[in-house]
């Protein structure tokens, strides 16, 4: 007679070979995989050389932030020869000055883009018909503004029919907001340029004891009579002052 097993007695079972029962096949992910891996990289290579090849493309097209005035081929109408005459473009490099001190306020001038006369009195005249021209009589014009000892002298950078009621609005408007401060250019900011108008956006920092602040001025310019002046063909002053935290987004110009 066999002896009966225990009820609580398991007798061990053998493990089935991995040939009995292969283990189960799992999916596996290609982006992580070294192919996988490899194909972002590339994907991010390409991309980024599309990207840098369009901003290179549009450089080279002269985009708006990057063109330099566009000359034509026609004599110079400035009021002195000055120069050339560009219909378009902007300022894409800031063009090289020599800065003159005038009653305390520094000024640049430029052989090229003007001013091409220059008088002891202080008249500022004559500029080249470009966006860089306009941008130096933008600049003679502010710094005088902004120097409340310039209003001893003549202002004749204002044209148009409201010139000289546009004149004394302006003198009220600056001696009140540069008061006692020293003031000076520290940057642009060109809006727009076209054939006979432009808006260019000057910024100044004054200093008044060891307090300092920013303000741009937003001056409306004109080309009439071979020359760029501060437009005054409107019944409103063609500047404007608004307060300024910092220079980003200004082109760097000064002394």
């Amino acid at each position: 007679m066999t002896k009966r097993e225990s009820p609580d007695h398991h007798t061990p079972r053998r493990q089935p070979t991995s040939s009995e029962n292969p283990p189960q096949t799992q999916t596996t992910n290609f982006w992580t995989t070294g192919k996988g891996v490899l194909t972002i990289v590339a994907i991010a290579v390409g991309i980024t050389a599309v990207v840098m090849t369009f901003i290179l493309s549009t450089l080279d097209n002269d985009t708006e932030f990057g063109r330099e005035g566009g000359y034509l081929d026609v004599p110079t109408d400035s009021v002195c020869d000055l120069g050339g005459v560009a219909h378009s473009g902007s300022i894409g490099d800031t063009p090289d000055a020599n800065w003159i001190e005038f009653r305390g306020a520094w000024l640049p001038t430029s052989e090229r883009y003007g001013p091409g006369e220059l008088e002891p009195a202080g008249k500022f005249s004559c500029f080249e018909h470009s966006p860089r021209g306009m941008l130096f009589a933008a600049s003679a014009y502010t710094g005088q503004l902004t120097n409340p000892d310039y209003w001893e002298g003549d202002r004749q950078f204002f044209a148009g029919e409201h010139a000289e009621e546009h004149q004394a609005e302006a003198e009220e408007l600056f001696t009140t907001v540069f008061s006692e401060a020293d003031s000076a250019l520290g940057g642009f900011r060109l809006v727009r340029y076209d054939e006979t108008t432009a808006q260019i956006d000057m910024a100044v920092t004054s200093f008044e004891g060891a307090e300092t602040s920013r303000t741009s001025v937003l001056l409306d310019m004109v080309w009439v009579d071979g020359d760029w002046y501060i437009d005054a063909s409107g019944d409103d002053l063609a500047v404007t002052l608004e307060p300024l935290t910092d220079l980003i987004g200004y082109q760097n110009w000064s002394a």
